[in-house]
């Protein structure tokens, strides 16, 4: 019995945790006339970006539904909000405001020029990150400063200080880190803790993770940061060296049904890329030179793209455009195809792009890499050698 009433209690309360909620963000930034403010924020996998509303009192407001708590940003087209490394061309982002958009009424007060200042007030769960925020942006408005103080010296042609900046800087970020990572350990029940931890996959071992995971609050294991948690935790497991790829069916490129396990017998590099990541297009050129060399030698690429829009529409022109112009002739099949039924990005646990697996004729995973560059390449080039040869 006693069963039973726990779980009518938790299945209540995860009931409540999704039910439709209406919030309103209402932000007062010095400064800011004829600047626009943009929030956006994920829910259910799903990114949405909405343009503020102006009040007659010169506020800004941001007003709609949501099914559950969700940490928003807000980009600010204040040109104090990006450092512009050459005119007209490369800029360097800066910090965005960040809140968690809960039901209710939510009041930001700073200024246009440092909106990442602004802190929230108005909600439990806000008043939550407030205990988090007032010790980090210290640290993120100094980091700023010295990133664009860096910037400015690189420019000059003055690299050593450039160094000595980023280094600082790289010191302020750890310092940052460790205050996220003591936040989750101390506030377990917290919603805050549950949207870090699905932040912060890369800081910790994977039997770490898994038991900050443990230790989160039921409700919150229920949310869509907890499931995303689950879901690297499980994907970790499931990626594993030595592990069974995970098969999937979805359609290719020329719109036929293209299955992953039809290739066993073949060593397969299976590529997560997107048409939007500089990184991954860099790395075609040298990836169309590995193809060339091995496609007759039991080998084959099957790239995964992961396109960041919703419309189907739009998705499919961007890849299959990235497709043609780079001239890469392999398997390719794009996630945003069934990607609510079927995530690979999540299924394989992929935080970065490009990722690479490599999988033996028996279809197991025998080698994974995150990233690209020379020593990437380097890396793919004598890890083929070692197994299929010259």
């Amino acid at each position: 019995m006693q069963k039973t009433i726990l779980s009518v209690i938790a299945l209540a309360t995860a009931l409540n945790v999704s039910a439709q909620q209406k919030y309103t963000v209402d932000l007062y930034l010095t400064g800011q006339e004829g600047y626009r403010l943009t929030l956006s924020y994920v829910s259910n996998g799903e990114r949405h970006s909405d343009t503020a509303q102006h009040l007659p009192d010169g506020g800004y407001r941001f007003s709609g539904m949501i099914e559950e708590p969700a940490v928003a940003v807000v980009f600010n087209s204040n040109p104090a909000s990006k450092f512009e490394m050459s005119k007209g061309g490369m800029f360097i982002p800066g910090p965005v405001l960040e809140f968690v958009l809960e039901e209710g009424r939510t009041v930001l007060k700073g200024t246009s020029e440092k909106s990442y200042m602004a802190q929230a007030k108005g909600g439990k769960l806000n008043a939550e990150f407030s205990k988090l925020h007032s010790q980090e942006l210290p640290i993120i408005d100094k980091k700023w400063a010295l990133t664009k103080e860096s910037s400015t010296a690189y420019k000059s042609g003055d690299t050593a200080r450039a160094s000595a900046l980023r280094k600082e800087g790289n010191a302020l970020e750890e310092k940052r880190k460790a205050l996220r990572l003591g936040y989750i350990a101390k506030h377990p029940g917290s919603f805050i803790s549950m949207y870090l931890l699905a932040a912060m996959y890369e800081d910790y071992t994977p039997d770490a993770y898994a038991a900050a995971f443990d230790k989160m609050a039921p409700t919150w294991k229920q949310s869509f940061y907890g499931k995303l948690v689950a879901n690297k935790i499980e994907s970790t497991k499931a990626t594993a060296l030595g592990s069974q790829a995970i098969d999937f069916t979805k359609k290719d490129i020329q719109g036929n049904a293209f299955t992953l396990s039809s290739l066993k017998g073949k060593y397969v590099l299976v590529d997560f890329w997107g048409s939007w990541c500089g990184p991954c297009r860099a790395s075609h050129p040298h990836m169309r030179k590995v193809y060339d060399h091995y496609k007759g030698k039991n080998f084959e690429i099957v790239g995964i793209s992961e396109e960041k829009t919703a419309n189907i529409t739009d998705a499919e022109k961007f890849w299959k455009g990235a497709v043609e112009k780079d001239g890469i002739s392999w398997v390719h099949v794009m996630n945003n195809y069934g990607k609510k039924e079927l995530n690979l990005v999540q299924k394989y646990g992929v935080t970065g792009f490009p990722t690479k697996f490599l999988l033996d004729p028996a279809g197991k995973i025998v080698w994974k890499l995150v990233g690209g560059g020379k020593e990437a390449e380097d890396e793919l080039d004598a890890k083929l050698k070692e197994l299929i040869g010259e």
